[in-house]
């Protein structure tokens, strides 16, 4: 089973570093995921990676931030953003915290491209403040071997947001949660250099931006969730093992 901070107290806790000073963070978004996806679904995809780490390796993993830099997805009603500096403030108080405590290594799943840059400013800082301490950003769908599983499955189509890629992974974690009978896309959209509310909404509105998401499937999904997972257990051995 994983090993969940939100169900230990802390004596556990200290136990538990006593002899291990790994932890797994997750950050997601709560934003649109076109007409046959929900909210959740920038969560749920790392959350259940981590979940899965967590169980295979016995690091201890703490509870998701839901949401994120999602400026450009305003435009879709329910979507939630944090501005950049916000995203950045709550790593660098998270991270900081996490080191006060003896986390010397932190595996950070960030399941939404739009934090990317607000993280990397986090990490800038506390990375030059906190001394010994290791973070490893990892975005599922830029690892090596997710990608070979994704251009097997979609050639000539790299992921995007709410495509078939991501709709696979979501069928593979929640497929309560997707309706492939809601799905519409944008075919003749172009990918744009950088997606602001307006843009997002004149090109892609539907809320998807990539490959037709009905041509997803959970049992590609399911080899995009095992392929980073068996690249993060690596990670987190590495690390064990120093």
């Amino acid at each position: 089973m994983a090993v969940l901070l939100q169900e230990m107290s802390w004596p556990e806790v200290q136990e538990y570093l006593q002899r291990d000073d790994r932890l797994i963070l997750v950050i997601g978004s709560t934003e649109q995921h076109g007409r046959h996806m929900t909210f959740g679904s920038d969560v749920w995809q790392p959350w259940e990676m981590a979940r899965r780490l967590s169980a295979r390796t016995g690091v201890l993993l703490a509870p998701a931030v839901n949401y994120g830099m999602s400026l450009h997805h305003l435009g879709f009603p329910g979507s939630l953003s944090l501005r950049p500096d916000t995203v950045s403030s709550v790593m660098v108080d998270l991270l900081d915290s996490a080191y006060q405590h003896g986390f010397r290594h932190v595996l950070l799943l960030n399941g939404h491209g739009g934090n990317t840059a607000a993280i990397q400013t986090a990490l800038a800082e506390v990375l030059h403040e906190l001394p010994g301490l290791e973070v490893r950003l990892s975005q599922w769908w830029r690892e090596p071997a997710v990608i070979e599983v994704l251009e097997e499955a979609f050639p000539g189509h790299p992921p995007a947001h709410a495509d078939a890629a991501e709709t696979s992974v979501v069928m593979a974690v929640r497929p309560d949660a997707v309706h492939l009978e809601r799905a519409q896309h944008s075919p003749d959209a172009p990918r744009v250099s950088f997606l602001s509310r307006h843009v997002f909404l004149e090109h892609y509105p539907h809320g998807v931006i990539g490959l037709d998401p009905r041509q997803a499937s959970a049992e590609v999904g399911e080899r995009v969730v095992a392929a980073a997972v068996a690249t993060y257990e690596q990670v987190l051995n590495d690390w064990r093992q120093a």
